[in-house]
């Protein structure tokens, strides 16, 4: 196996269980890596630090699966992560028959995501070296979960930096185009081939649930960048008299739609149209709402895209701020790494400012416990949101 030394002063975060090694951080290799390559890492005087893969090609050169000498990376210990993370989520008791089963580094797999959907679970294999070890990885979940089907869904963009490329689609037993899952006492359509992520917003479980508590009978509610309809449901399962729920995607409002008949509810509007004119036009009509909640895709993919994310986060809150009624609730989230709580708090305090408002925080919540937060590794919290009363 090839030894990899890191420069000194690197070995202080890998001790810290810190699992990713920058290309700038290695000081030497004890012979050409090729991508995929299972690796020794060393600190500067050749003292042990973990085992992970490599691919010399990208920025995050070294993904790091062990801390101990004991655990070289192998089947078995890809097997014996997959079963630790089934057991944590069993653990959970979810109310639900869907959830993520492995979280990348939040499961000590990186480069893997495995979500569960009733008898099915989809992959995903962002990084070169995990997508090697796939064969370990899907007799590792056959033999925990016996699943009627398994799906990979390609993350092209992660696929074009890593530098691999698969076909995806069916790669064990039969998979449906389309399914419904269960969250608490709603119903909901997924296409697998076809849904956003893995084929539904699995993370914002825990949200969707702070919004069952903060509607209250007679709202009415904004749903922007609605998708589906998981928060328009709630909405009005909760007891709003009028939901507008609004996409720029026709195909995911005809979802929707299909959602609130499946669920029996009716009081949704569901609206095609581009987020920031629609609230524009609101603002200019005069109308105002109970409750405002905007959930946009990612801004900023990556650092250097923050400076315009914030912005379009800004124009979004000031948008929000003016058609929320006094006494109202404003909700906001951001599904990015980059973008952190501190950046929510500014630009909140930045657009009430604009519009004279004052805010006071209600509540704060992150991804549902299923996307596991390892403190040691930042970039496993990206999902967060705030929740005001705008005064």
């Amino acid at each position: 196996m090839i030894q990899v030394r890191v420069k000194p002063g690197v070995e202080e975060k890998l001790r810290a269980y810190f699992p990713w090694v920058y290309r700038p951080e290695i000081a030497s290799y004890s012979r050409k890596p090729q991508k995929g390559e299972h690796v020794v890492v060393r600190d500067a005087g050749g003292h042990f630090l973990g085992y992970g893969y490599i691919n010399p090609q990208v920025s995050i050169s070294i993904r790091l699966l062990s801390f101990s000498k004991d655990k070289k990376i192998s089947k078995e210990l890809i097997e014996e992560r997959i079963q630790q993370a089934y057991n944590y989520r069993k653990s959970l008791s979810l109310d639900t028959d869907s959830y993520r089963l492995v979280h990348s580094e939040g499961d000590f797999l990186p480069g893997l995501i495995a979500d569960v959907y009733k008898d099915y679970v989809v992959l995903e294999f962002t990084t070169f070296g995990m997508n090697l070890m796939r064969d370990w990885v899907i007799s590792a979940i056959v033999d925990t979960l016996k699943p009627k089907g398994i799906y990979e869904k390609r993350n092209e963009y992660a696929q074009s930096i890593e530098g691999f490329e698969t076909q995806g689609g069916v790669i064990y037993g039969e998979v449906p185009e389309e399914i419904i899952i269960r969250e608490g006492d709603l119903r909901y359509y997924v296409n697998i081939p076809q849904g956003q992520k893995t084929g539904f917003y699995l993370d914002q479980r825990y949200a969707r649930r702070l919004i069952r508590q903060l509607v209250k009978p007679g709202y009415v509610c904004l749903d922007i960048f609605c998708h589906t309809g998981g928060f328009a449901l709630n909405m009005r399962k909760a007891g709003a008299q009028r939901v507008i729920a609004v996409d720029i995607s026709p195909q995911v409002l005809e979802v929707g739609r299909r959602n609130a008949e499946l669920n029996g509810l009716d009081g949704i509007d569901w609206v095609e149209a581009n987020a920031f004119d629609f609230m524009r036009k609101l603002h200019a009509e005069g109308q105002t709402f109970d409750l405002v909640l905007m959930d946009p895709p990612s801004f900023a993919k990556n650092k250097a895209s923050l400076p315009n994310a914030l912005r379009g986060y800004k124009e979004l809150l000031v948008r929000g701020l003016h058609i929320t009624k006094k006494g109202g609730i404003l909700v906001i989230y951001s599904c990015s790494f980059h973008i952190t709580l501190d950046h929510l708090i500014q630009v909140l305090l930045d657009a009430a400012k604009d519009v004279k408002r004052h805010i006071r925080v209600l509540k704060v919540s992150f991804q549902d416990l299923d996307h596991p937060w390892i403190l040691q590794v930042p970039n496993s919290l990206y999902l967060k949101g705030i929740y005001v009363e705008v005064l």
